[in-house]
């Protein structure tokens, strides 16, 4: 117990290190455009901490965002949205000889998790790939992020 008491102020110590010392801010400010992303354009408001999202049919969809920095030229923008797409694929058997043969088909939806915007700085340019949270190794698409 007494040893608990003790080290409560060097775990309260390197907490607040921890807290305050991953760097929240981004030095972008003001409002971000993306070029056309599929036909949906994006806009970042930095200071608001929200976007909009133009899709091709005219609609604007409206969220938040979080900006984590993870070095002076790499930042991730990840948004407050869920993307379900729909997927499908073959149902497989085993036959008695080792071999699979389809006996069927499925569909369904898949989460794909958050959107995320990773944003690389590169000569006075901003640079970003789409991706989605669950699949980070995949890039939806690529651009430039051009300030509004």
């Amino acid at each position: 117990m007494n040893s608990l008491v003790m080290n409560k102020p060097i775990l309260l110590l390197i907490f607040s290190i921890l807290v305050f010392g991953c760097k929240s801010e981004s030095n972008m400010t003001g409002k971000y455009q993306t070029d056309s992303v599929n036909g949906n354009e994006f806009t970042f408001d930095m200071y608001r901490h929200t976007y909009s999202e133009k899709m091709s049919s005219g609609s604007v969809i409206k969220g938040r965002f979080k900006i984590f920095i993870l070095s002076s030229k790499k930042k991730l923008i990840i948004c407050n949205d869920m993307i379900m797409k729909r997927t499908s694929g073959d149902i497989k058997e085993s036959s008695n000889v080792g071999d699979s043969t389809v006996v069927g088909v499925w569909d369904g939806y898949k989460n794909l998790g958050s959107t995320v915007f990773e944003v690389t700085s590169k000569n006075e340019t901003l640079l970003f790939r789409k991706t989605y949270v669950n699949q980070l190794q995949k890039t939806e698409s690529e651009g430039v992020l051009i300030k509004k």
